[in-house]
Order: structure tokens, then C-alpha cells, then sequence
């Protein structure tokens, strides 16, 4: 069993990553660094961002096309109908049928990066669903969203 010492330690190095890809987000090719769940969320994901070209200087539509990106999301989705990348979560004020094909825990960082971009529903707050219930590889998912949304912070 690990010490704590070696958790704490892991977690402040962890934390210092998150703060470096921040920090150094502005760079060119900067997507190269970023967390993928696999080379096709890469691909998606870079492909996105050329259709939705605002993406270029908009944080948040960057990091809409991130979440959208990710293959069993982007499967249900018919992307090319809609003009912010996560507007197929919301239909007629109704979370829309595409969403409701998604496991949970997808519909969970759908939710939670909708809710960062002010599209509300009457739901349990999707941060918190997610902190209960994302596996680790979901959590790097949602930072690297944090990440990419926050660009402009540093």
C-alpha cells in the first residue's frame, strides 16, 4: 500500500502539470500535449476545430469541440446541423434524444461542459454527478476541458 506521503506527492506533481499546460496553452501545436482518450478523439477533435474555425481564438468553442469530439459522443451526433458544438445536448429546452444514447458518464461531461457554457437544465449540477461517479480517465477528460477552456486565464 502506497504511504500517503507518495498520494500527496503524486497529486502536487499532478496539479503542477495541469498548471504547466495552462500556463503554456498559447503555444503553437499545444494539441499534441493534450490528454486523448484514444488517437481517434485526437483526430475528431482537431478536425472539429477546423469546421468550427472560431475555435481558433474562442476558449470556450475549443473546448465545446474537445467534449464533442470524443468518438462515442461524436457517433451520435450529427455535429454539421448545429452552430456552437454542444448544442445537440439541448433540444426544444429538453435534453435532446442524441444525449439520451450516451452512458452516463458521457452524459456527464456533456452536461458539466454545457453547464460551463450556460446551457442550463433542470437536473442535478453534472459536476457533481461526475465527481461521484467519473472513473480516472473521465477526470482527465474534464480537466484537459478545464484546460483548454481556460486558455485565456494565464
Amino acid at each position: 500500500m502506497r504511504k500517503s506521503y507518495d498520494k500527496v506527492t503524486n497529486i502536487h506533481e499532478m496539479m503542477d502539470n495541469l498548471e504547466e499546460l495552462i500556463k503554456n496553452s498559447n503555444q503553437p501545436k499545444i494539441e499534441n500535449e493534450y490528454f486523448y482518450l484514444n488517437h481517434e478523439h485526437k483526430e475528431l477533435y482537431l478536425s472539429l476545430r477546423s469546421y468550427f474555425s472560431e475555435s481558433e481564438n474562442n476558449p470556450s468553442v475549443d473546448a465545446a469541440c474537445y467534449i464533442t469530439a470524443i468518438p462515442e459522443i461524436y457517433e451520435v451526433v450529427n455535429i454539421f446541423d448545429h452552430i456552437f458544438p454542444l448544442d445537440w445536448i439541448n433540444h426544444n429546452g429538453k435534453l435532446s434524444d442524441e444525449f439520451k444514447k450516451l452512458r452516463p458518464h458521457m452524459q456527464y461531461i456533456a452536461l458539466a461542459a454545457a453547464e460551463a457554457s450556460n446551457i442550463k437544465f433542470n437536473t442535478r449540477p453534472a459536476l457533481s454527478l461526475g465527481m461521484d461517479y467519473w472513473n480516472i480517465e473521465q477526470l482527465k477528460v474534464f480537466w484537459q476541458y478545464t484546460i483548454i477552456r481556460r486558455k485565456n486565464a494565464m
